[in-house]
This record gives C-alpha cells, sequence and structure tokens, in this order.
C-alpha cells in the first residue's frame, strides 16, 4: 500500500525521537510532556485498540476533544487504521454533535467526557470515553493484524451558511498539505503555540511543523495574557491567530512593556485581515508575520504571504500573497472565461490538495467542482507580479443601486480612521437601493466618532456608493466558534 498521511507522521516522528512534541496542562492542573518518539508509539497503539473495538477500514470514527495531544494522536491513529475520521468542534453544540455524527455515519465517538460530560452520549452513536480509549491503547501493542488502509478525513465546513457539509480529504490532499505547508518559513528549534481548536486548521499545522522538529505548546483557550506569558517565560516562538486574536494581542496594554524578543514567526489566517493593523503589528512586534489562505476544502495552503514579503504597503499588506508550489489558481468570470489583470474574479484552485468533494452531496460537489476547478466563492483580485488580494465572498457582495459593494473594500477605508479598532460591513435590505450598505465598528479605548465622521471619512476616501447607509457603534463584534466575525449575526439583528 503506497504510504500516506500517517506514515508521512510517524516517519517524521521517528527521525527525533527524544524531542518534545507536545507540552500542555492536563485536567489536574500538572504539566505534561510528550516525545516525538512517545507520539509515536501512542498513535500505532490506538490504530492497535481500534482493531480491539471492532473497527476496520472504512468504518466511520468521531472525535470530540479538547486542546490536548490526543486531538492529534486519535487523528494519525485513524488514518494510519484507514477509518473515515470526524472532527466535532469543541465549541459547537450538542444539536451540531448530532447533525454532524448522522451525516458522517460515525460508527463510534471517542469523547473527552471529562469536560465535555453533557454532549458525552450523543444518541445512537457507540461511544468510548478518551481515558477508556487510552487505556485499551496502553494494553494493546502494535502487531500485523492491525488494521490499515487509505485515510478519509471528513473536514466539516463551519456552517454558517447552513447545515455543514463533510469535506473529503484523503490521503492526497493531507499530504499535500503537510508538505506545502513545510515549505513555509518555519524558524528553526520553533516551539508553537497553539489556542485555537485542534479540529480545524491548528490541527494541520502539526504535522508539517513535526517535519521541522517543531514542538507544540497547548492552551485551553486564546487569552493574549497567556499568550504574553508564554513567550516571555516558557520559550514560545511561534503561534497562529486569527485576525481577530491578533487584534486583542496588539491592544493589550501588557504589550508593550513586554519581552517579545523570543516570537519570531506569527502565522495569520482565516479570514481577512486589516492592512493598518498588519502594519501596527509589525512595528510592534517586528518582521515575524506570515500570512496563508485557503478553506475546509482545500486548507491551509494556497496562497501565503511570507515575513520577507510583509512591508509596509497597504496594498500588499491587503493581499493574501502569491500562489503557493503545487497548485494552479486562476480568477475567473461567470461564464468561465479568465478576466484581466486587476479585475474582479472568482478565486478558481487546481491540485492535488483539492477535495474529493462533500461526502453524500453530489449536487454540491457537481457545483463547487464545475469545469474541473474547485470554486472557492472568494472574489480576488490578481495585480501584474502575482500578488493576489480577496475582496470578498461573493455571497457578502452587496448590490446597491444596481452596483456591486465589497464590504472588504469599505473595512479597509473605515480601518484608516484613528478611532476605529474593528467593523464589520454587511448588506441589509432597503426599499429603495435593494439592499444598503450598513456597518457595524468598535471604536479603540479612549478614542471617540460619531456614525455621521465614519461615514464622512468613507465617502472621502472611496466616494458615495461605498459609504454606509447606516451605521452602528458597538462594544465588540459577534464571532463565530472559529474567531471570525459573524455577519449572518449582524444581518440579523434588529
Amino acid at each position: 500500500m503506497t504510504p500516506g498521511y500517517a506514515d508521512l507522521i510517524l516517519s517524521a516522528l521517528r527521525r527525533r525521537p527524544e524531542r518534545t512534541a507536545f507540552r500542555f496542562t492536563g485536567d489536574d492542573g500538572t504539566k505534561h510532556t510528550w516525545t516525538y518518539g512517545e507520539t509515536a508509539e501512542r498513535i500505532e497503539r490506538t490504530a492497535a485498540a481500534f482493531g480491539r473495538l471492532g473497527l476496520m477500514p472504512g468504518n466511520g470514527l468521531a472525535l470530540l476533544c479538547g486542546p490536548n495531544p490526543q486531538a492529534f494522536t486519535v487523528m494519525a491513529a485513524a488514518c494510519l487504521a484507514g477509518l473515515r475520521y470526524t472532527a466535532l468542534h469543541p465549541l459547537a453544540t450538542a444539536d451540531t454533535d448530532r447533525t454532524v455524527l448522522r451525516d458522517s455515519v460515525s460508527d463510534c465517538l471517542v469523547v473527552d467526557d471529562t469536560r465535555f460530560a453533557a454532549r458525552a452520549r450523543p444518541d445512537g452513536t457507540k461511544a468510548i470515553s478518551l481515558a477508556e480509549l487510552d487505556r485499551l491503547a496502553a494494553d494493546t501493542p502494535p502487531g500485523p493484524n492491525d488494521p490499515r488502509g487509505p485515510a478519509l478525513y471528513l473536514f466539516y465546513t463551519g456552517g454558517t451558511t447552513g447545515e455543514p457539509k463533510g469535506v473529503m480529504l484523503h490521503d492526497r490532499s493531507l499530504l499535500a498539505n503537510a508538505w506545502a505547508c513545510s515549505t513555509w518559513a518555519w524558524p528553526p528549534d520553533t516551539h508553537f503555540l497553539i489556542t485555537t481548536p485542534m479540529s480545524h486548521a491548528a490541527g494541520l499545522l502539526v504535522a508539517p511543523g513535526l517535519l521541522h522538529g517543531a514542538g507544540f505548546e497547548l492552551h485551553p483557550s486564546f487569552d493574549p495574557d497567556h499568550v504574553i506569558d508564554a513567550i516571555e517565560r516558557d520559550g514560545v516562538s511561534a503561534t497562529f491567530v486569527v485576525p481577530t486574536m491578533l487584534y486583542a494581542l496588539l491592544d493589550n496594554p501588557r504589550l508593550l512593556a513586554a519581552d517579545m524578543s523570543g516570537l519570531n514567526w506569527v502565522l495569520y489566517g482565516a479570514a481577512p485581515a486589516d492592512p493598518a493593523r498588519l502594519a501596527q503589528a509589525h512595528r510592534l512586534l517586528g518582521p515575524v508575520l506570515s500570512q496563508h489562505y485557503g478553506q475546509a476544502e482545500a486548507p491551509n495552503a494556497l496562497t501565503v504571504l511570507d515575513p520577507a514579503q510583509h512591508r509596509d504597503d497597504p496594498h500588499v499588506l491587503g493581499s493574501c500573497g502569491r500562489p503557493m508550489p503545487g497548485v494552479e489558481i486562476a480568477l475567473l468570470d461567470l461564464h468561465g472565461r479568465h478576466v484581466p489583470a486587476g479585475e474582479p474574479g472568482e478565486l478558481c484552485v487546481r491540485g492535488p490538495l483539492v477535495m474529493d468533494g462533500y461526502w453524500n452531496k453530489p449536487e454540491q460537489t457537481a457545483i463547487a467542482l464545475d469545469g474541473g476547478w474547485l470554486h472557492t466563492g472568494d472574489v480576488a483580485r490578481q495585480d501584474d507580479t502575482g500578488l493576489i488580494t480577496i475582496i470578498d465572498r461573493i455571497k457578502d457582495t452587496i448590490i446597491t443601486g444596481g452596483f456591486n459593494v465589497y464590504p472588504r473594500e469599505v473595512e479597509d477605508a473605515l480601518a484608516t480612521h484613528p478611532a476605529v479598532a474593528a467593523s464589520a460591513v454587511y448588506g441589509t435590505p432597503d426599499p429603495h437601493w435593494g439592499e444598503a450598505v450598513t456597518a457595524t465598528v468598535v471604536l479603540r479605548p479612549g478614542q471617540q466618532a460619531t456614525p455621521a465622521d465614519l461615514t464622512d471619512h468613507v465617502r472621502a476616501r472611496k466616494g458615495a456608493l461605498w459609504a454606509p447607509k447606516m451605521l452602528h457603534l458597538a462594544d465588540s463584534l459577534p464571532l463565530t466558534a472559529l474567531g471570525k466575525i459573524d455577519k449572518k449575526k449582524l444581518r440579523n439583528q434588529p
């Protein structure tokens, strides 16, 4: 059988058996360390334990787990055993769990019931606790009859636009992701802090990190104070953040006096970032920023803007970089034709990273992969140098008075006002315009600006078409479980 994703992980772990793979705090408050060698052994024993549970290649396994290394080792073991693997999001609800378990046809759920007691036994699914699985694995040495097969990772989308869809990532896509992410600017001796759920983008950063000999520090959640502590006291040198987390770190009053000299890489992505805030981060943190762009259907590694490319230029900082090796990117119009440089088009992708389709959803698969391209749903422009700028999601485009307004462009204009900390722009129904450009804005602490001030600021920078018809001031913006601004919730607010 051709070596797969789990074989790549095991190979990376066996190269450096004494190196630290994970550091984390257990439920009892004690700190734990796993070496590369221990992690490899846990993966192989867990795969063998799946056989003792009667799970064979092609069966479905789901995991509900908090931020600990087992979120990685159970996944790797499931891939090694050829199981159909699904990670439930730790910040989701029991109703969402049931929806995903039903859709994925999972035969068994592994659940950390010390953290998720209320969600530990969803209806109709056989369940085993993570502690029980650990005990079984400890008593199950690997053997020649252990289950083995090709991996299938069902990576469920967030479901903010409807019922979650299971993105099918086979070994081909998982391997392409690992190798592509390994080409990023990983610093030597990286000690990488993970504060986001490993069921999503952060979990796919571990394999490429292991290829570079990285170690991973796991926190139960993102807290700016704890991040600063980890950098100052615990030797953390790198981390992954979504833009809202980066802004919270920049706004933390401790940052200016903190010793951040040990931080040499901040990887960010998952949502558009404000160029003005990125310039602020560059001033405060130094040349450490690295952006990646992807989506569940082609995770993490479609484009990259590495630290050497981050310049104090709004055009560059507003972009998502250039295409990664191994993917082909095209900007296409509604008829599937390539658009000229500088013109907006849907960002479409093909290559080994791209999903095989949506689990049990042939019609949606056909639409997403029409013409042999993955249609990302993102509107973008590409300049003559190859820089790609995501303008917005197609579904978020505001059609007002017959003209298209991309919310990202309005948000970038608002961000240049000195009083603005964050903003979200979206369309709301309007009897005259069809849709009205609407904004919700959070001001910086101690700053003042009226809605009229901010509307005039956008009008002066962009023109009347882009000026919000309605602008609300708020203390904060609602976020999804992945830390993205929840525009659906904002649209539905009275």
